[in-house]
C-alpha cells in the first residue's frame, strides 16, 4: 500500500471506514441473495440415487408438491431440450470433487442446459418406473423461507469475518499486520457468500454465474491462506521485510492465474495444493513466534489466544474439509456448515482485542464494535419489516403503519440515539465543571482524573492520554484524528483520538472549543492560586502587626511601673488588634496626628524603660497618609523601639521625621553597644520590616555608627 494511500486513510475517522465496510458488506450479502431469490422454484431437494443412477427426490413443495418424496427420477425436459441426469448434476462442490478440468468444463456446460430447461414454464421430470411428473416451475423466483440454512451461515461468516477485520484495520491502517487481517476478511467475504449461491442450488445455476462464482471462491479461498501466511510474517513481531509479504499473495494469485489459463490438469490439485501449504506455513510461523515469545508472558498470552483461534477454526477446517478433498473423499455436503469453523477465528480474534488488547486496541474497540453491531441490528430490523411481513390484506398497510409507528420507529429512534447522539454541552454548566476542576486542592492526580473526564464528556474520543511531548496550544493532528491539548497548570499535556466515539474528525470548532475550555481552567487555576497568595499575604500582615506593633505594646505595658499607664496600654492593645484582625484602620490619617500619637507611644515607652527620646519632625501642611504607609510608619517605629529596649543598653534614642516629595524620610539613632550587623542572623521583626517596605516600594538601611546603631527609612507616599 503506498504512502499517498495510507495517508489518505489516515485521514477517515474509524467509524467512517466502518460504515463504508458495513454498507459494502450488506451489498455483497444483498446481490447475493437477490441473486439466490431470483432463480425459478421447483420445490425440490435431490440427493444423488443409490446406484448412482439418476437423482432421489428427498424433498417436494410448491410447484413440485406433486412429486413423491423417494422418487428417482432419471430425465428432465423442457421446451427446448432434454437431458438424463448423471451423478455429476448433483455436484455440491467441485473444487473437491470434479478430479480435472476437461470433466468440469462438461459441467458447467451441463449446469447451462439444465439452468436452460428450469427457465422453462412447464417442466417434465422422468422416473426411472415411467412415470412424468410435470411441473410449472415460479419463474418469479424462491421464497425466503426455502432458503436452506447452510446459505446463510455462509452469508453470516462472510459479514462478520469483513466486519471484524474492518474494525481493527479501522484504527490500524498503517500497520502491515492489520492490512493482511482486512485482506483475510475480503477474501472470507469473497468465497463464503460465493459458495453459498451454488452450494444451494435446487438443480441447477446459469453455467457463466456458476463458473463466476466458483472462481471466486477458489479465489477468495487462496487469498485467505495468503493474507494469514502474511500476518503471521508481521504479527506479533517483525519477521521479515515488507516485500515478502506482497510477494506471499503474489504467489497465490499468480497460481490462481495459471489455473484459470488451464495450465494444471488435476483440478483437486490445483484448487486445495497452495492452499494447504498455505495452512501449514501459518502453523510454522505460529511455533516461530510462540519460541521468540518464551520470556514475555503477557505476550505469550495475547499471542496464545490468537493462535488457539486461528490454528482450531482454520486447522479443523483444513483437517476435515480440505484435506479428504485432496484424497478424493467428499466432504462437500457439510462444507457449508464447516464454515462456521471461520466465526471461530474472528470471533476469537475479537474477544483477543478486548482481552489482550490485539493489535494495541484497547476497550474503545468495544464501542466501535457495537456501534456497528447495532447499525447492522438496525437494518435488519427495518429489512424484516420491509420484506419479512407479506400481509394480503388491505389493512396490511395500515397495520404495518400502526405497528411502526407506535412501537418500531420510536424504539429505532432510542437505539439510534444511544449510539450515534452527539452530547452538546451548555457554556455554564461547562464553566462549572472547570472550575470544580480549578478549585481542587494541588499536589494529587484528582484534576488530571477530572481534567480528562471533562474531556471526554465533551468531546467522546476513543482514545484519551498524557502526551510526553511539548505541546504550546491547542491544535489539531493527523488531518483531524487527533487533537493535542497543552498543559494547564500541574495537569500534563493529553493527545485525544477519535472524536464522537470515532465517528467524525476534530474541527476547528473542537479546537476552539479545547481552546476555551483551556483558557478557563488556566484564569481558573490563577485565580485560585491568586486568592491563595493573597490569603498567604494577609496572614503574614497579620502576623507582623502581631508581632511589630501587639508586641511592642505589650511590652511596654509590661514595662510599665504605674497600673493605671499599664491597663491603659492594654486596652490599646486590643483595640490595635482589633484593628489588625479586621484590617479596619481609617483609609486616611493626617500626618501630623499620625506622628503626635506615634511620639506619645514611643515615649512612654521608653521612658518607662528608662531611656531619654529626642523627636525632630517638621510641621506638615495637612497632607494625610494611607493606611498602609500609617500601618508600616508605626510598626517600624514600634519595632526599632523594641529591638533598643531589649537589646542595646542605650541611655538615649533620637528620632527625625521629615516629608519629602512622595516621600516620608524616617531616622531612628540610638547611643548604645551597637551590633555587627553583617554576622547577625535576621529575626522576624527586621524581616518583617524589610517585607512592610518591599510591599509599599520603601528602602531600609542599617548601619553600626560606632556610638551605637542608625536605622534609616525611606517610604513612598501617594
Amino acid at each position: 500500500m503506498t504512502p499517498g494511500i495510507l495517508t489518505m486513510l489516515r485521514r477517515i475517522p474509524p467509524v467512517s471506514v466502518l460504515a463504508a465496510a458495513l454498507v459494502f458488506g450488506l451489498a455483497v450479502m444483498a446481490l447475493v441473495l437477490m441473486f439466490t431469490l431470483g432463480q425459478p422454484w421447483l420445490g425440490l431437494k435431490f440427493v444423488v440415487s443409490p446406484d448412482g443412477k439418476g437423482a432421489t427426490v428427498i424433498q417436494s413443495e410448491g410447484p413440485a408438491a406433486g412429486i413423491p418424496v423417494g422418487t428417482v427420477l432419471e430425465k428432465v425436459e423442457g421446451a427446448a431440450d432434454s437431458m438424463d441426469l448423471e451423478t455429476l448434476d448433483l455436484t455440491i462442490e467441485p473444487d473437491g470433487v470434479i478430479p480435472d478440468y476437461d470433466t468440469y468444463r462438461r459441467f458447467i456446460a451441463r449446469q447451462e442446459r439444465l439452468a436452460g430447461i428450469q427457465e422453462s414454464a412447464e417442466i417434465g421430470f422422468t422416473a426411472t418406473d415411467g412415470r412424468i411428473f410435470r411441473v410449472v416451475p415460479d419463474l418469479k423466483g424462491r421464497p425466503l423461507s426455502t432458503i436452506p440454512p447452510d446459505f446463510w451461515v455462509g452469508l453470516a461468516v462472510g459479514l462478520i469475518a469483513w466486519l471484524v477485520s474492518a474494525a481493527v484495520f479501522a484504527f490500524r491502517p498503517g500497520d502491515a499486520g492489520a492490512r493482511y487481517l482486512l485482506l483475510s476478511g475480503l477474501a472470507t467475504l469473497i468465497f463464503a457468500p460465493a459458495a453459498a449461491i451454488y452450494t444451494t442450488r435446487e438443480l441447477a445455476v446459469d453455467g457463466t454465474v456458476f463458473r463466476w462464482a466458483s472462481d471466486l471462491n477458489f479465489l477468495g479461498g487462496s487469498l485467505f491462506a495468503a493474507s494469514f501466511v502474511a500476518l503471521l510474517l508481521y504479527y506479533p513481531r517483525r519477521l521479515a521485510p515488507a516485500w515478502v509479504g506482497i510477494a506471499v499473495v503474489a504467489v497465490f494469485v499468480v497460481w490462481f492465474v495459471l489455473q484459470q489459463l488451464d495450465v494444471f490438469h488435476s483440478m483437486i490439485f490445483a484448487r486445495r495444493f497452495l492452499v494447504m501449504i498455505g495452512v501449514l506455513a501459518t502453523f510454522v510461523l505460529a511455533g516461530i513466534h510462540w519460541f521468540g515469545t518464551r520470556r514475555d508472558p503477557v505476550a505469550r498470552a495475547a499471542l496464545q489466544w490468537f493462535l488457539l483461534s486461528w490454528l482450531l477454526g482454520t486447522g479443523l477446517f483444513a483437517l476435515f474439509i480440505l484435506l479428504p478433498q485432496t484424497f478424493g473423499v467428499d466432504t462437500t455436503p457439510v462444507q457449508g456448515y464447516a464454515f462456521l469453523l471461520f466465526l471461530l477465528v474472528y470471533g476469537g480474534l475479537a474477544f483477543g482485542i478486548l482481552r489482550y488488547r490485539l493489535f494495541e486496541l484497547g476497550d474503545w474497540w468495544r464501542r466501535i464494535v457495537v456501534w456497528a453491531v447495532s447499525v447492522l441490528l438496525l437494518i435488519l430490523l427495518d429489512l424484516f419489516f420491509l420484506f419479512g411481513l407479506h400481509l394480503s390484506s388491505r389493512a396490511s398497510l395500515g397495520w404495518s403503519l400502526f405497528a411502526c409507528g407506535l412501537l418500531w420507529l420510536p424504539f429505532r429512534a432510542w437505539v439510534w440515539s444511544r449510539f450515534s447522539s452527539n452530547r452538546t454541552r451548555e457554556r455554564s454548566d461547562l464553566f462549572i465543571k472547570v472550575m470544580d476542576i480549578a478549585l481542587v486542592p494541588s499536589g494529587g492526580d484528582l484534576q488530571g482524573r477530572m481534567w480528562h473526564e471533562l474531556l471526554k464528556s465533551v468531546f467522546d474520543p476513543l482514545k484519551i492520554a498524557d502526551s510526553e511531548s511539548r505541546i504550546s496550544m491547542v491544535g489539531i493532528e493527523r488531518d483531524g484524528l487527533a487533537l493535542a491539548v497543552p498543559a494547564v497548570g500541574p495537569i500534563p499535556a493529553l493527545r485525544m483520538e477519535f472524536t464522537r466515539g470515532g465517528r467524525g474528525l476534530f474541527t476547528p470548532g473542537d479546537a476552539g472549543l479545547a481552546s476555551e475550555l483551556v483558557t478557563m481552567l488556566g484564569h481558573g487555576m490563577e485565580s485560585r492560586s491568586a486568592y491563595g497568595q493573597g490569603v498567604a499575604e494577609e496572614r503574614s500582615r497579620i502576623a507582623r502587626d502581631m508581632h511589630d506593633n501587639i508586641g511592642a505594646q505589650l511590652l511596654s505595658a509590661l514595662h510599665s511601673r504605674d497600673a493605671a499607664s499599664k491597663d491603659s496600654k492594654i486596652r490599646e492593645t486590643l483595640a490595635d488588634l482589633r484593628d489588625v484582625i479586621n484590617n479596619a484602620s481609617s483609609d486616611h490619617l493626617a500626618i501630623d496626628e499620625t506622628l503626635a500619637e506615634l511620639r506619645v507611644e514611643t515615649a512612654d515607652r521608653l521612658g518607662s524603660a528608662g531611656i531619654a527620646l529626642r523627636w525632630t519632625s517638621e510641621e506638615n501642611d495637612g497632607h494625610s497618609l494611607s493606611s498602609a504607609v500609617t500601618h508600616a510608619l508605626r510598626s517600624i517605629v514600634r519595632e526599632a523601639v523594641s529591638n533598643v529596649i531589649r537589646h542595646s543598653a542605650a541611655s538615649q534614642v533620637s528620632i527625625t521625621v521629615q516629608r519629602q516629595p512622595g516621600m516620608v524620610n524616617l531616622e531612628i539613632l540610638d547611643n548604645g553597644s551597637g551590633f555587627d550587623f553583617a554576622s547577625v542572623p535576621r529575626g522576624n521583626g527586621l524581616s518583617n520590616m524589610h517585607a512592610r517596605l518591599e510591599y509599599l516600594g520603601g528602602t531600609l538601611h542599617i548601619e553600626n555608627t560606632g556610638s551605637g546603631m542608625r536605622l534609616a527609612v525611606d517610604v513612598p507616599i501617594y
